[in-house]
């Protein structure tokens, strides 16, 4: 969706707040009319209390305004705020919107959403505030989609009981030991990717259904059902993700005003949660709750059936889980092998990291070089470009400017990543600054692809995982090459999406 596309998405937004204003008014003055040509009390009482209560959301929006006065932005109009501004690419191409409001306006911009929404201030480093335990990320538009998992819900017990669930099962050892899980999908596709010719386009579409295939196998176990429909489960899972993302930048009463998105996001959930419902129904036949804790699966499938939650928690909580890990780790694969089809010294230095490599190593042991690979590609291809966090107890401090509690703070990954000032030849592509071996070297935590404090990405060692193991398997196997005039779009949901992979994988 181009900015000329969304300006008459904007047209109707602005009409609908329009209405509701001149409604208020009207309302307000009939009821007064009626009121004093009675005369009667109690309408002019409810006339008042109407024109009071618009007053004052009049009034709450101007003092949002006022607050954050200091800080630099773009004007923001008083019904739409800075929609204008977030939408000039598109729905899809926000995060380049953003970064080009940085180039602006400098490393704090303040931005102001539609009326009824909270104002925002967009960061382009890593602040210490994000590790603060008091900020909860802001889950606006997952709570009205996915409010039963830890996507939607807030900060606090049922939050730290559904990661305490879940954490032991997706750890660094965890994860290490059911690492062949993703090894043998993995192996799957590229010896399918053998037996392709050159002209072969469905790269980009095979990581997708890669992504998903990995996670629900690693999360499922067994009981995964590998015929099942990947294509139409992603479509599905694509739907839920887009309108998350659109319910987040846009006015509040977006989910009201378009049944056809409505209907369309209530499909895919269904057909979601049935592929997981079943799932979940075949363990619990399989391994019924009475079997003994020892003979049990040693999975995260297991962990959730036996907790303590209804079916409807179970479905959507594993539910979130893919969401937030399909189309970001096929992101990062996609632009891992673009850098590496254009570094042919990097390509080769990674092969030979692996061959050196014992194969007992399970891939975690001995932090490869490939690891660092998939480091530097999240550095600079975040593929959740933005993440938000806010506290209403009290006010933050940035670079010596106030922000008002309230205010939802934001951190712009891509901009951290590629921030000299952070990274020395910042726009380079080099996993050595990754490395161990001496010396001063970068680490994750400069700018925090998986977010940063108690709402963390909870699967953050198992993306990492599964995206070593292909990146190792597609190295020993093929030469990675680049494939001139593709043209590649970029559409931004809660991760990025490329609409393909200019490279070609030619068997070694």
């Amino acid at each position: 969706m181009s900015m000329k596309s969304a300006r008459p998405l904007l047209s109707l937004y602005r009409a609908i707040y329009t209405a509701g204003v001149v409604g208020a008014l009207l309302a307000a003055t009939l009821v007064l009319w009626f009121g004093l040509s009675r005369p009667s009390r109690t309408a002019i009482l409810v006339a008042a209390i109407l024109a009071a209560l618009l007053i004052l959301v009049a009034t709450r929006r101007l003092t949002g305004f006022h607050s954050l006065r200091h800080l630099p932005g773009p004007k923001p109009s008083f019904l739409l705020g800075n929609m204008g501004d977030l939408l000039a690419d598109g729905h899809g191409g926000r995060h380049e919107t953003l970064q080009a409001l940085h180039d602006e306006f400098g490393p704090i911009v303040r931005l102001h959403s539609a009326w009824g929404s909270s104002p925002f201030v967009s960061l382009s480093y890593v602040s210490p505030n994000l590790h603060k335990k008091e900020l909860d990320s802001h889950r606006r538009a997952d709570r009205t989609v996915l409010a039963r998992s830890l996507m939607g819900v807030e900060g606090g017990e049922l939050h730290r009981s559904h990661r305490q669930v879940m954490s032991p099962a997706l750890t660094h050892r965890s994860v290490a030991e059911r690492a062949h899980v993703l090894r043998d999908v993995s192996t799957r596709y590229v010896d399918t990717w053998k037996h392709v010719d050159e002209s072969y386009d469905g790269l980009q579409s095979d990581l997708r259904d890669w992504s998903v295939h990995c996670l629900s196998a690693y999360l499922f176990g067994d009981d995964w059902d590998v015929q099942a429909d990947l294509h139409e489960y992603h479509r599905a899972l694509g739907a839920i993700e887009e309108e998350v993302s659109f319910r987040a930048f846009h006015p509040f009463f977006v989910r009201w005003i378009f049944p056809r998105r409505l209907r369309r996001v209530t499909a895919a959930y269904r057909q979601v949660a049935a592929v997981l419902g079943a799932v979940m129904s075949r363990r619990e036949q399989r391994v019924p709750a009475s079997c003994p804790a020892h003979q049990r699966p040693d999975d995260l499938l297991n962990r959730v059936t036996q907790a303590p939650w209804s079916s409807e928690d179970r479905v959507e909580e594993m539910m979130s889980l893919i969401l937030g890990g399909a189309d970001p780790m096929s992101y990062v694969l996609s632009q891992a092998l673009v850098m590496l089809s254009l570094d042919t010294h990097v390509q080769e230095k990674a092969r030979k990291s692996i061959e050196a490599a014992s194969p007992d190593d399970g891939d975690l042991n001995r932090d490869p070089y490939v690891r660092n690979i998939v480091y530097e590609t999240l550095r600079l291809f975040p593929p959740v470009p933005f993440s938000a966090k806010f506290t209403n107890e009290r006010a933050l401090e940035e670079r010596g400017e106030k922000i008002p509690p309230g205010t939802v703070v934001m951190w712009m990954k891509n901009a951290v990543g590629k921030d000299p000032g952070v990274f020395r030849e910042a726009g380079r592509f080099n996993p050595d600054r990754f490395s161990t071996d001496g010396g001063e070297h970068d680490t994750i935590n400069s700018f925090l692809p998986f977010g940063a404090g108690p709402r963390h990405c909870v699967g953050n060692r198992l993306a990492e995982q599964q995206c070593v193991v292909m990146l190792t398997e597609i190295l020993r196997n093929f030469q990675i090459i680049p494939v001139q005039h593709i043209d590649v779009e970029f559409h931004s949901t809660i991760s990025v999406v490329p609409s393909a992979v200019p490279v070609r994988l030619v068997p070694r």
